[in-house]
């Protein structure tokens, strides 16, 4: 009963991070005046749906692998695009038609006309696009016909992607605060120091009960773990540990080398100090909150972006991977452990969203800045006819490549 209910919760602790994801696309659209056609969470058949007076269309939908936020002709062609592509291809009919009539009278008279008094519909067509450029500018009448989002500048178009990234790494940030503030951040505590096949402790200078604070002076802090101030350290090599004992704090030295220990019958040889440990939680602070919420997130992006570099060069095999099930089976088994994982799973999965959306794979929001990007340096846009079709494929692709993770996750 209790990992259903943390099921439910990581659900809705995933549907959360989609629902700030798209109110980061809808805030910026709506302080740009851009026209929404729908607010939609989830994907497939409609599950609650509520139209507002302003002809916005909010939905909850069945799938909850993602969400949406629809603009008014977001895949249609703008007027202009559609009037010059027109004018285009009736210039072109009518040179055609030029043509066949000059061949014919060349057939007749044996003369062939002067190029130099063929007319020239450039000039016309530059006309025509300059006229929509400063219709563009004008500002909508009342009761004039709403811009269709292609129809609104590059820049914009910008800010309004960007904006779904910009508001998951923003409640990284608060989550982080959170999460710092509630929970703090782990350090060792010594249980038991171990000897070695004489009977001489490792680390003669370590008791129970201390609380490992600092290495070599360098205080363990949510931005560096035991584990990482730790992880230079060669066998043979003593370090300095700043440990907290009977209230006061102590300097001790610690060597780090090849341990065997032998428990319950087996014997186990590693690289590390002779000791094992437990963790504490310490400095949930609102200081520590504060001054650690920042970095620590770029740092959680950091190993995200990592993550996904490991993934594309294959060091990472594809089952240690997971779909939105798979993570929520996970995030639930991580929250009946400890309660503090969920936390900790916040700023993670914010982080993890708008670094992920970020990617220029079609049907995401990198793949679509680029495109953006492309018209606003060309000035014109790549047909959108073939852009659409490629965020399509890439949106399936997507849905594949989720469900399939997913299977082996729980196959293998």
């Amino acid at each position: 009963m209790e990992y259903f209910a943390y099921i439910v919760l990581s659900l809705v602790i995933l549907l959360l991070m989609v629902l700030i994801h798209e109110a980061g696309h809808y805030t910026m659209a709506k302080i740009l005046g851009f026209t929404v056609d729908e607010f939609s969470i989830g994907f497939g058949p409609k599950i609650f749906q509520k139209r507002r007076k302003n002809g916005e269309l909010f939905s909850l939908r069945m799938l909850p692998l993602g969400g949406y936020c629809a603009f008014l002709g977001e895949e249609d062609e703008t007027e202009a695009e559609r009037a010059a592509r027109e004018k285009k291809n009736k210039t072109a009919v009518a040179d055609a038609d030029s043509s066949a009539i000059a061949a014919d009278t060349a057939s007749v008279t044996g003369k062939t006309p002067d190029a130099e008094q063929k007319p020239s519909e450039s000039d016309d067509l530059l006309s025509y696009v300059m006229r929509a450029k400063v219709d563009e500018e004008k500002p909508t009448e009342p009761g004039a016909p709403a811009k269709t989002f292609n129809e609104q500048k590059p820049w914009k178009r910008l800010i309004v992607l960007i904006g779904g990234v910009l508001f998951n790494f923003l409640s990284a940030f608060v989550f982080s605060l959170i999460y710092i503030g509630a929970v703090g951040f782990p350090v060792p505590v010594v249980e038991k120091v171990y000897s070695d096949a004489a009977g001489e402790l490792y680390c003669p200078d370590l008791r129970k009960g201390d609380v490992i604070l600092a290495v070599d002076g360098e205080y363990i802090s949510v931005i560096k773990t035991f584990a990482e101030l730790t992880a230079k350290v060669k066998d043979g090599e003593t370090v300095e540990f700043t440990v907290e004992r009977d209230g006061e704090r102590v300097k001790v030295e610690a060597k780090r080398d090849t341990i065997t220990v032998t428990e319950d019958g087996e014997t186990n040889t590693y690289s590390g100090f002779g000791i094992s440990t437990s963790g504490k939680h310490i400095g949930n602070t609102a200081a520590n909150a504060f001054k650690y919420c920042v970095p620590y997130t770029f740092k959680l992006s950091w190993s995200i972006i990592g993550s996904f570099v490991d993934m594309f060069t294959g060091q990472v095999p594809i089952t240690s991977i997971s779909g939105p099930v798979g993570s929520i089976n996970l995030m639930a088994k991580l929250s009946v452990a400890d309660w503090r994982n969920i936390l900790i799973l916040l700023p993670l999965l914010a982080s993890n969203l708008a670094i992920f959306n970020i990617l220029p794979f079609p049907a995401l929001d990198g793949s679509k800045m680029i495109f953006t990007v492309i018209e606003w340096i060309r000035g014109k846009p790549i047909n959108r006819k073939v852009e659409g079709m490629i965020h399509f494929v890439g949106m399936v692709a997507l849905l594949l490549f989720v469900v399939i993770v997913d299977i082996l996750s729980f196959a293998l």
